[in-house]
């Protein structure tokens, strides 16, 4: 059985949970938890029952902690400093494929409850995007919410929250008018978690400041000529929204490659359900829906009942998802033969 939470606990307002203390071995009583409010490569910033403290790592970790990880530290130093020494268990986890040519995941926040897919309704709308980041948050164990923002710049918002709503829950907002910011904010309860995602200029620091009540993420102006924003976040940084929750705020995403697994295909003809479904009628089980004769999924293009956008976005999905596993399996049999000669050498 748990043990209960002390209510004066500050720990209790930023996400500590009973189970997490369970998580704490009897040898470990000389360490303090903490959370991971930002990362900073060898070093994180941790939110700790006596304020914020800086936080190097432990040569021992299984892996980096990630923002929103909660973690086990030793405190402190000489200098004041709070070593991190054990990962805490993660409930969600919101993990990418790295960019780059890296076969390896990339966890962007961790516990976290929502993530709010921020998009801008000033040019910035684009729905193969935002499946692109539904696939990717589909086995993340978090909620997530489509927050359509700059509604003060855009003449027809209704039809662009109904292309919204197909696809996921939505909030439409103005940091600039006020617009949707208290819906916004009653999706952060006190001890819960969101990360607020999306590609830059999107606004993302400036709903922060909306629902912190004044200038705490930087802000930068969006390049008129492309509707391109700035990179004003520069990393993963949480913050504690007033009277609410914590909101984690991330630099731009301007590719998002969701990271390949069984859960990950499986979410994908979830998502794409009516083009999966008529693809088990294809006459070849690896058919490529292009040129392969016998194709169920050309034939439904042809007679209308599935629309074309769909098709090619399932496709191209599933075949980025698909070379992205080929590519890890070639490199784990390359590691394990190198490991191998190296035995016997």
């Amino acid at each position: 059985m748990s043990t209960p939470l002390s209510t004066t606990d500050p720990l209790v307002g930023l996400g500590w949970t009973a189970e997490l203390a369970s998580s704490i071995g009897p040898d470990e009583s000389d360490l303090q938890p903490a959370r991971v409010a930002a990362s900073h490569g060898i070093a994180v910033t941790l939110w700790t029952r006596e304020g914020v403290r800086n936080g190097p790592l432990a040569a021992a970790l299984s892996e980096p902690p990630a923002v929103g990880d909660w973690v086990l530290a030793r405190a402190p130093d000489l200098a004041g400093d709070w070593a991190v020494q054990r990962l805490l268990p993660r409930r969600t986890q919101f993990v990418r494929h790295a960019s780059g040519q890296e076969t390896r995941a990339q966890v962007i926040a961790a516990n976290i409850d929502r993530v709010l897919v921020a998009t801008g309704l000033d040019g910035d709308f684009n729905h193969r995007r935002l499946e692109r980041y539904l696939l990717a948050l589909a086995t993340s164990g978090a909620a997530t919410t489509l927050v359509l923002t700059k509604a003060d710049q855009c003449s027809d918002v209704d039809s662009y929250r109904r292309q919204a709503e197909a696809l996921a829950p939505t909030v439409v907002v103005s940091a600039r008018t006020g617009e949707g910011v208290d819906s916004l904010r009653a999706l952060i309860p006190a001890g819960s978690t969101v990360a607020l995602v999306g590609s830059s200029g999107v606004g993302k620091s400036t709903l922060v400041n909306a629902l912190m009540g004044g200038e705490r993420a930087s802000t930068g102006a969006v390049r008129s000529f492309d509707n391109k924003g700035r990179h004003t976040t520069t990393h993963r940084e949480m913050f504690v929204v007033p009277g609410a929750g914590v909101v984690v705020d991330t630099p731009g995403m301007r590719g998002l490659e969701p990271w390949a697994d069984d859960g990950t295909l499986a979410a994908l003809d979830a998502m794409f359900h009516e083009v999966s479904e008529a693809a088990l009628g294809c006459r070849f089980t690896d058919c490529d829906h292009m040129t392969s004769p016998d194709c169920a999924v050309r034939d439904g293009v042809r007679a209308a009942t599935l629309a074309p956008e769909r098709v090619r976005s399932w496709v191209t999905l599933r075949d980025e998802l698909n070379q992205q596993a080929v590519l890890r399996a070639e490199r784990a049999a390359k590691l394990a033969l190198k490991a191998k000669k190296g035995r016997r050498g």
